[in-house]
């Protein structure tokens, strides 16, 4: 590597390795939390104290699950505090702790509201269709996919600023690359990351008339215009090669393989060992640490298929000509947001959504 990247990759070190130990210690208290849910009689108690208190099944079921989700909540949330000081104390984020705070207020009322949807409907499918349940509960987990897909860009101004693009030649170049590619879009916005973050981003967001270019400030006011173009071209290429839709019926698929994986694993063996049934909380609770567990190879998986797919939006970028400041923006980006040119081999294999950037760099700026 060039001796400025590796000098590079030496400085953040500190900086990522503060966040995997932080991750690392909440990953542990999480699963020391589930195994006391699991093999001591917490689980099964808070079942057992709602079935003389509360009459009705699906209510059962959302009290116990917003308990849960509680207990979770309010162990994981000095976590949440350490990342956000990492960020600080590394200089990524320039949130100070009222806005921090409110943002996550905004999201824990989001999840709620999203929750109580997705454990009604999960309630009533487990009760009209009997054995059959995980396949209908597929069903719904991947329109609700598809749907959450389509309302993005209706729930990214809760947390930042969305405004159209002034007019102005990178805009109406912006535009023409869509319509030369068959891409219908109507506006161009600025997602203000800046009050919040130094780091930098663009992407194409949302479905059908719901499409939105967003390009943030971050990107828009440090960088050249030819590399916000080519950026831009390669998030294009996402859009024209469908990589939205394909993600969605890839991961909709496995979901499905996972589901009667996690049933046939908890219905031979898991649910009898804890008396239990998915018709009760506690079971349903058993069954989702099954589905978590078997769902980890998928991640694997879906990691290595979005690499692919960046590959392909790299490639596509290049066919524009635009590989050369598609490289430089990239190069800008890896310092910007304070990631690895060369990350281990392992940690890209199982973690990474992205190439490494020196793959995705070097023979683009280097050979």
């Amino acid at each position: 590597m060039p001796q400025a990247w590796q000098d590079h990759d030496n400085s953040v070190r500190p900086y990522l390795i503060t966040h995997r130990v932080v991750g690392i210690l909440s990953m542990v208290v999480n699963w020391a939390l589930l195994a006391a849910f699991l093999f001591t009689t917490w689980g099964r108690e808070w079942e057992w104290m709602m079935n003389g208190q509360i009459k009705s099944p699906l209510a059962q079921w959302l009290v116990y699950f917003a308990a849960v989700g509680g207990v979770f909540g309010v162990v994981g949330f000095p976590f949440s505090i350490a990342s956000w000081q990492v960020e600080r104390r590394f200089g990524l984020s320039k949130q100070k702790f009222g806005s921090w705070m409110a943002d996550q207020v905004k999201g824990m009322a989001l999840g709620i509201i999203l929750g109580a949807i997705l454990i009604s409907a999960l309630h009533f499918i487990v009760v009209k269709t009997g054995s059959l349940w995980w396949l209908a509960a597929g069903f719904f987990f991947f329109a609700f996919s598809v749907l959450l897909a389509q309302l993005a860009p209706l729930l990214i101004p809760l947390f930042f600023k969305l405004k159209p693009m002034t007019d102005s030649p990178l805009k109406t170049r912006l535009l023409t690359l869509c319509s030369g590619q068959g891409v219908k879009v109507e506006e161009v916005f600025h997602l203000g990351l800046g009050e919040k973050t130094e780091k930098g981003n663009a992407a194409f967001v949302g479905l059908g008339k719901t499409k939105k270019i967003l390009i943030g400030d971050t990107l828009y006011e440090k960088y050249p215009e030819d590399q916000i173009e080519a950026v831009f071209a390669h998030e294009l290429g996402h859009q024209v090669n469908n990589d939205i839709w394909k993600n969605i019926l890839l991961s909709g698929g496995l979901t499905f393989g996972v589901f009667f994986l996690a049933n046939f694993i908890c219905q031979t063996w898991v649910l009898d060992y804890f008396d239990a049934t998915v018709e009760r909380p506690f079971g349903i609770f058993v069954f989702f640490i099954v589905f978590g567990l078997c769902q980890m190879p998928v991640g694997w998986f879906m990691a290595m298929f979005s690499r692919q797919r960046e590959r392909m939006a790299d490639k596509f970028a290049d066919n524009l000509n635009r590989s050369k400041p598609l490289a430089q923006a990239l190069e800008k980006l890896t310092v910007q947001n304070k990631g690895l040119y060369r990350p281990h081999p392992l940690v890209e294999f199982f973690k990474h959504s992205h190439p490494a950037p020196w793959r995705r760099i070097y023979p683009r700026l280097y050979k």
